[in-house]
């Protein structure tokens, strides 16, 4: 899919028309081929909208035409950041007018044969490629008409949806009782909670989990989440590793196998508890059985609860305890619809223009197959709107529904599809990272703008505050759920759905991935990046372009210096907790560069006076680096940093002068 380089685009023809770009070009006498280049620029977006509009209805040669015209966006979007940051930042001190500064620049004769003329040069190699490629168009069917769908206003507001079961009371009941169930002879035994996706099994297990019976029959509670699906991610020591975390909070990664067993055995041993575990896909028995002998230490009744929409998997676990979740009944289905997609309960008397409205919405929710999630999603989507956008979604969003198995999916993406283009890259950057994962809200709203994907909704809003409504808007549309907030209740921490993962991943298609090892064979057209481990087989290949570099895991020997050195593209530089002692000076070099994690690092004293050029930087983290003693003399120059965390830097004496700017 093409969202993330729509955004992009949107964002370049902003930048060519920019003075900056325009006086550069004007005095080499390039400043016409800026009105084409922008007019290329402009159909390159069109294009990309309309080929998003297909829903990746593409044979292979057009598939290959596109990643043609994205890789060409990437191009031109480095070439304008480089030339822009240079100019900026050779400037940063100088008095005077933007135009006169820049003219005296790139006249001077110091800087006129290398950066103006270089600037001017690529500017119209970028433009003959751009045409070369945007010109041929129509010879794949694409149309160039394409309008973005228009801000909706009513959307961007602070509310915060906070989700409510419907109709689950008597699963909780029949779940409970299974679990509290004495007849059952055996120490440790399992329970099986299976259904389609988008049923609501998280949600019951948790309803469960913490239901006053259960927390009476069973002191000892841990939850972990497995999430499994695709088959190479069963792995016995990390499930066993994030009981442990669940209930101590601290870090095992790193442990001999050895030493997890030691300290789960004395955690569990002979102790009566509930475990559950979330979204298991696994079908392969021996894997499962690999698992469950940890398992068997508890004490007599002990339960461990498994939720899955594999109903192989409740085969493979077992233990003559399943319960399979069903759909809600018609009645609680259009009780949810209602919660969601009106703004007051439906009285049983209304007027004639709202009794068609319900009409209408009755309908709909027949399409939705009785699954919560995905009346949550249209309810959200219709909320709001008028009987003529809840008609035209009848019939035509849901005319073009898939059949069979892809039924769900394709309901959740129309709710994507109305999204505006925005909101969707950054929807789409979210499948960067791992089923499951947490995510802290405010550093998702850095990452997004890090990548240039907030779009303020007027010239006097802040970027924070823009994405601030972003993330508004995404959770009201259920996107999010699982919501944590402060005491204030301002969001901290949010997670996805597994479904709308799937469908984030689906429309990100090659540009992101997630592995668990950095390899040079990593394919020339990955553009962000999330390393879940840490292995290197082959090291860091110079012919990538990756943007975003974001981690987890714990690793002693990161190889940061060749990292620097050839992933010169970074806007998103994540090298939290690796015990790094020392940064190299080539990270000055990374002039893309828009954030950078280097919190965890204990050891790292200081930071290379090079560090300082990064003057796109706009968000930096040394919290926990408690080594730390001072930050460069130089730090000043970093004018367009917004975010410095600086907690539990404790041998930081001092800030350094300037940093008014």
């Amino acid at each position: 899919m093409v969202e993330l380089e729509i955004a992009l685009a949107g964002k370049l023809i902003e930048v060519v028309g920019s003075e900056v770009i325009r006086e550069i070009c004007s005095i080499w006498g390039y400043k016409s081929q800026l009105e084409g280049l922008k007019d290329t620029i402009t159909t390159i977006r069109q294009v990309l909208l309309d080929a998003e509009s297909k829903d990746g209805k593409l044979g292979h040669k057009v598939e290959d035409y596109i990643r043609q015209l994205k890789d060409a966006v990437y191009d031109a979007d480095d070439l304008f950041d480089e030339f822009l940051t240079l100019a900026e930042l050779k400037q940063l001190n100088k008095g005077g007018k933007l135009s006169e500064k820049v003219h005296n620049f790139f006249s001077s004769k110091k800087n006129s044969l290398s950066v103006a003329y270089n600037m001017s040069r690529g500017v119209e190699k970028i433009r003959k490629k751009l045409d070369s490629i945007a010109s041929n168009h129509n010879t794949f069917g694409f149309s160039i008409d394409s309008q973005p769908i228009r801000k909706r206003r009513e959307e961007t507001c602070s509310y915060v949806y906070k989700e409510e079961v419907v109709g689950r009371e008597g699963d909780v009941d029949k779940v409970v009782h299974m679990l509290l169930d004495s007849g059952s002879q055996e120490k440790v035994s399992f329970l099986s909670i299976v259904g389609v996706g988008g049923l609501g099994k998280t949600t019951l297990a948790q309803l469960v989990f913490n239901d006053d019976r259960v927390r009476s029959e069973f002191p000892l509670r841990l939850w972990t989440c497995v999430s499994d699906e695709n088959k190479e991610d069963f792995d016995v020591k990390k499930i066993l590793t994030n009981i442990l975390e669940s209930v101590s909070h601290d870090k095992y990664d790193g442990f001999a196998m050895d030493m997890v067993q030691r300290k789960l055995g004395g955690l569990l041993g002979g102790k009566k508890y509930l475990i559950v575990l979330d979204d298991l896909w696994n079908e392969d028995r021996d894997k499962w059985l690999a698992l469950r002998k940890f398992l068997m230490v508890g004490g007599i009744g002990s339960r461990v609860l498994v939720t899955s929409r594999s109903k192989r998997t409740a085969i493979v676990v077992d233990d003559g305890y399943k319960y399979e979740l069903k759909g809600l009944s018609p009645e609680n289905s259009w009780r949810l619809f209602e919660m969601t997609a009106f703004e007051e309960k439906v009285n049983d008397t209304y007027d004639v223009n709202f009794s068609e409205l319900v009409k209408v919405g009755k309908q709909i929710v027949e399409k939705c197959f009785n699954v919560p999630l995905a009346i949550r999603v249209v309810g959200t989507l219709l909320y709001g709107q008028n009987e003529g956008k809840w008609r035209s979604f009848q019939e035509c969003d849901l005319a073009r529904l898939n059949n069979g198995d892809n039924e769900i999916m394709s309901l959740l993406k129309l709710s994507y599809d109305n999204l505006e283009s925005p909101l969707k890259a950054c929807f789409t950057y979210c499948s960067l990272f791992p089923k499951d994962l947490e995510l802290k809200k405010e550093k998702l709203s850095r990452l997004w703008m890090a990548q240039g994907y907030i779009v303020p909704f007027d010239v006097s809003q802040s970027l924070e505050d823009a994405a601030e409504e972003y993330f508004s808007i995404l959770l009201r549309r259920c996107f999010f759920q699982d919501v944590k907030t402060n005491e204030f209740g301002g969001v901290v921490s949010f997670r996805i759905h597994d479904l709308i993962h799937d469908v984030a991943l689906k429309v990100a298609g090659k540009d992101v991935v997630t592995l668990n090892s950095i390899t040079s064979d990593l394919r020339d057209d990955v553009y962000h990046f999330f390393h879940l481990g840490s292995k290197f087989n082959g090291g860091f290949s110079p012919k990538c372009k990756i943007r975003s570099y974001v981690r987890d895991g714990f690793e002693i020997n990161f190889p940061v210096v060749k990292l620097v050195e050839n992933w010169k593209f970074l806007r998103t530089l994540d090298l939290h907790g690796l015990e790094i002692q020392s940064l190299p000076n080539s990270v000055g070099k990374l002039l893309h560069l828009r954030y950078l994690d280097l919190s965890g690092n204990m050891h790292l004293k200081q930071l290379p006076n090079s560090i300082t050029n990064l003057y796109n930087l706009q968000t930096l983290y040394l919290n926990g680096c408690v080594s730390l003693e001072e930050l460069p003399k130089d730090f000043a120059k970093l004018v367009n940093l917004r975010h410095l965390d600086i907690f539990r830097c404790q041998n930081l004496s001092h800030m350094p002068l300037g940093l008014k700017k």
